[in-house]
This record gives structure tokens, sequence and C-alpha cells, in this order.
């Protein structure tokens, strides 16, 4: 490895939250061409992807359309991420634009996003979970040398952000979310948004928005969903 890379490996592993993490990955990925990134697991088949998300560097917008959508089950590359453990182009990950029409339009969404091109890590744990790093941006200039740093960089970037999150579980002790921030996630649970929230409830949707984030922070959640997920696991909600 070279000197920059193991510096910034030493880096990663000495972060101690996702947002050093990510403004690391975000420096270190713009010196081989890359914009944006997504750092996360894959889930089974029909199984929502956002809990399984460490980190996300996407555009805000195609980030919750594709979380959102389940297009993580259409997306050939993540499902290309299944059959290999080597990186690998986008545009190398196989499917028929003919007849796999669901696959296509992702693709052509994504390109839509300008993110027509990029780079993807798989990345295989323990108990054949899946996992996945995935650069956007233009590969026809990556040499050997390079891919096999991304890929180094992919295993540390997404193993430190494993390590926090389970220690997170299981060593940082829970704290209670409020009544009011229990009622706000049975909402969210039942599939409301902020703006029904708000008139059900008769608090603004700025004020919704913040007890929704107010209870991320305290459960160390990374979204709306995996926060509702852990209240009911805590047996702090019941719906």
């Amino acid at each position: 490895m070279n000197a920059d890379l193991m510096s910034t490996i030493e880096a990663l592993q000495q972060q101690t939250d996702s947002a050093g993490i990510l403004e690391i990955m975000y420096d270190a990925i713009e010196d081989y061409g890359f914009e944006r990134f997504i750092i996360s697991g894959l889930p089974d088949r029909g199984v929502d992807v956002r809990p399984f998300v460490l980190l996300s560097g996407w555009n805000d917008e195609w980030y919750e359309r594709y979380t959102s959508l389940g297009y993580v089950h259409l997306d050939p590359v993540a499902r290309n991420c299944f059959s290999t453990t080597l990186p690998f182009d986008w545009s190398d990950a196989p499917f028929d634009r003919e007849a796999d029409l669901p696959a296509r339009r992702v693709m052509d969404e994504a390109r839509d996003f300008g993110m027509d091109e990029g780079f993807c890590v798989p990345i295989h744990m323990e108990g054949g979970m899946q996992g996945v790093v995935s650069l956007v941006g233009d590969t026809s200039e990556l040499d050997d040398k390079s891919r096999l740093e991304l890929h180094m960089l992919a295993l540390y970037a997404h193993g430190q952000l494993r390590f926090l999150n389970t220690r997170r579980t299981d060593l940082a002790p829970r704290r209670a979310i409020t009544s009011r921030e229990g009622e706000v996630l049975k909402w969210v649970a039942a599939g409301k948004t902020a703006s029904e929230i708000a008139a059900i409830t008769g608090l603004s949707q700025r004020t919704v928005n913040q007890h929704c984030e107010n209870a991320q922070k305290r459960l160390g959640t990374n979204n709306r969903v995996h926060t509702v997920v852990e209240a009911i696991r805590h047996k702090l909600i019941a719906l």
C-alpha cells in the first residue's frame, strides 16, 4: 500500500462516528475520480434496505427513491454482489436490457441523476451476510493498482462502520425516548408522512421532524425506518 492509502486507512480506524468516515471517504475517492458513494449491507429479497445502510454519500433525492421503491432488489449492480467476491465496474454487472425491464429502469433512472458509471466492491461477511461499497464515477482511467487500493479502502471503511454500529448496539446504554417521540414514531410506523403526522397530532411539521431526529439520536440509528425497528425491538413503542 502507498503511504497516502495507509494514512487514510489509519484515519478511518480512528473515527468514532459516521460523520468522520463520510468526510474521509469523500476526500479519498475524489483522488481516484469518484464523486459519491454508498456503504451498505444487502438484504434478502423483499426486505427493506434502509436499516442496512451504513453510510450514504448519494444524492438525497436518488437515495430516497432507490430505498423507498426497493430498487436494491432490481439493481443489477447490487445483485451481482451475490455472485462475485471481486470488485467490478457497474457496466460489467450482467443483465439483459431487452428482457429485464425493471433492471433497465433502475439503471436509466440512475443515469438521470448523473450516476451512469461506477465501481463496486462486494463485501462478504460472516454468516453469509452480503454488503457493498459502491462508488459513482468514471472507471476508464483506473489501473490495477488503483482498483486494488479502492478495494482495500472499501473493506476498511465498511469494517469500521460495522464496528461502530456493533459497539453502539452492544455497549452503549439505551436511553428511553420521550412519550411524544414515541407517539410520532408510531405514526411513522403506520406509514404516515411528516405532514400527515402534523395534522393528526396538532404539531408543526418541523416539530414532527425534530422528534424523529431526536429519537434517532437517542437510539443511534441511521434513518427513520431503522429508528422504528429499534424502538419496537426495545419495546419503546407498541403497534
